[in-house]
């Protein structure tokens, strides 16, 4: 017991810390200690910065050495989209370096240098090093989905693969949905119509991941919603810190106990299936099921990792699709006198040659061109197609991007070039349809899941998002769904705002469209 004691003591001395320490740092208080640590791990930061800096202009830095980067990445946070339409202004056909709160990107301006850093091998110029950079996916969704990601190659094949199948099942969601989120009304209503398109998405998308039993779960649709929101908002709250801190704080985080809630709904299926327990005796052909088999042995096949393999990808089919379908319908009900005949009338031309198919979907040359060019217009962010580099990487012109650099296109002002496509400041619904059918052969370069390396919405090479012709043909059908069955329109008045976070364009998520059942 007294030796016990003589330890306590000791602990509890701060003496004991400090004797060893020179004189003049004995003296320092708490707060002088933690204002010299932040000195030391600003000059780290800026150090670190400088070393893996390439020598290209930058933008909105300042002359104060060690803080250049700091001050270049408050100003971008303040005024993102004045910081980069000055450095695409100055520095086009060209680079130029901005500095953001995920550290200094080289913004790659010129088309044919984007295809020359896309085609390098993920020794070199690394896709994944830089999602899991932007999203903090080891932390926000599980190290797996950051690491072991096998659930890219199942989607690409399995799912791909699968739609013709899946599309009546996907009609029949997409029609309840509607039902139950906007109904008849007979009169123009109000309708917040970003809440319907996610939550009709996530119905949809779930119908086909793991079955009408979840797509009819309200409550877990809700929080399949709400960890899209949650993951993004995590990422921000941890990013400033080391990894090991970011290993404790996740665990406080929203997007921590949203999935831990997903528990509850998905546990007691994953564990009749990982029994071999299966309704009718028949293994489902559902894409829970197709990541089940493909999991590799061991911890992969565990219920918790399961359950993150299929809420991260509830993150990637509500996202991005809800957020460009919602940008397709502001620009409908701005001009529905415009651009409603002419897509009615496709669609009827089409249908009277039976229901829906992946065939007859593809003969929606407008609708396909109007999700297009509102995707060109309205894409959600300044920057995308980012890389992380591993290696050194040297340009056909020469510019070095040092190992440690990370590099990104301007997709707002890549989309918009006047080089590319004419009047690019103006939306012009049929302008990829034109195109289409100026072009002898197939012309599939214009089609909505084609990527282009001025075109991002999906990425572009070898890492274009797998899941892409699974989310236009679920843009498709709720679209056809939609002009079907009502007309729409914007209050008078009414304007989309554009608020942009960093380099992500956010949605106006509260926008009503006056919408009532077609008579």
């Amino acid at each position: 017991m007294a030796t016990n004691t003589s330890y306590i003591e000791v602990w509890s001395d701060a003496s004991y810390y400090t004797s060893s320490l020179p004189p003049a740092l004995r003296e320092l208080t708490i707060s002088q200690a933690l204002f010299c640590a932040f000195i030391l791990l600003t000059t780290y930061r800026s150090f670190d910065a400088y070393r893996k800096r390439a020598n290209v202009p930058g933008v909105g830095f300042s002359s104060i050495p060690v803080l250049s980067s700091w001050i270049a990445a408050y100003r971008f946070t303040r005024a993102p989209l004045k910081l980069m339409t000055e450095g695409v202004t100055k520095y086009k056909p060209g680079y130029f370096r901005i500095a953001t709160i995920q550290g200094e990107y080289v913004m790659v301006t010129d088309r044919n240098k984007v295809q020359e850093f896309l085609r390098q091998p993920d020794d070199v110029l690394s896709f994944q090093e830089a999602v899991n950079d932007q999203q903090q996916i080891p932390f926000t969704m599980g190290w797996g989905i950051g690491h072991a990601t096998y659930h890219n190659q199942v989607v690409r094949v399995h799912l791909t693969k699968s739609l013709e199948n899946r599309i009546e099942d996907m009609v029949d969601e997409t029609r309840h949905a509607f039902d139950d989120l906007i109904g008849s009304p007979t009169d123009y209503q109000p309708i917040h119509i970003y809440k319907v398109i996610a939550m009709s998405v996530a119905r949809i998308s779930n119908r086909v991941m793991v079955g009408k039993e979840f797509s009819e779960n309200t409550e877990f649709l809700e929080l399949a919603i709400a960890y899209a929101e949650a993951v993004v908002i995590s990422a921000e709250l941890i990013r400033a810190f080391p990894d090991w801190m970011k290993h404790i704080l996740i665990r406080i985080t929203p997007a921590w106990s949203r999935r831990w809630k997903a528990m509850k709904h998905l546990k007691p299926m994953l564990e009749k299936r990982l029994a071999g327990d299966f309704d009718g005796g028949k293994k489902p052909d559902d894409l829970m099921q197709w990541l089940m088999d493909a999991a590799p042995p061991g911890e992969e096949r565990t219920i918790p990792k399961l359950v993150e393999r299929i809420m991260s990808l509830n993150v990637a089919s509500i996202h991005t699709t809800t957020m460009t379908f919602t940008g397709a319908l502001y620009k409908l009900a701005a001009e529905p006198e415009k651009y409603m005949p002419e897509l009615r009338a496709e669609l009827e031309e089409v249908l009277a040659e039976g229901p829906l198919s992946k065939d007859r979907l593809a003969k929606l040359k407008k609708m396909d061109s109007f999700l297009r060019e509102s995707a060109r217009y309205n894409n959600a962010g300044l920057m995308a197609v980012q890389r992380n580099a591993k290696k050194q990487f040297t340009f056909s012109d020469g510019t070095v991007i040092p190992a440690g650099a990370k590099v990104g296109t301007p997709t707002r002002f890549l989309q918009r070039d006047p080089l590319i496509y004419d009047n690019p400041e103006v939306f012009d619904g049929f302008r990829f349809s034109r195109l289409r059918d100026q072009t002898e052969g197939p012309a599939t370069q214009y089609q909505m899941v084609s990527t282009a390396p001025e075109l991002h919405v999906f990425g572009h090479g070898k890492h274009a998002c797998p899941g892409r012709f699974f989310a236009v043909t679920e843009m498709k059908l709720m679209f056809a769904e939609l002009i079907t069955r009502y007309d729409m329109k914007l209050a008078p008045g009414t304007g989309v705002n554009e608020t942009f976070i960093a380099t992500t364009l956010i949605p106006d998520t509260k926008l009503n469209i006056m919408m009532k059942a077609r008579s």
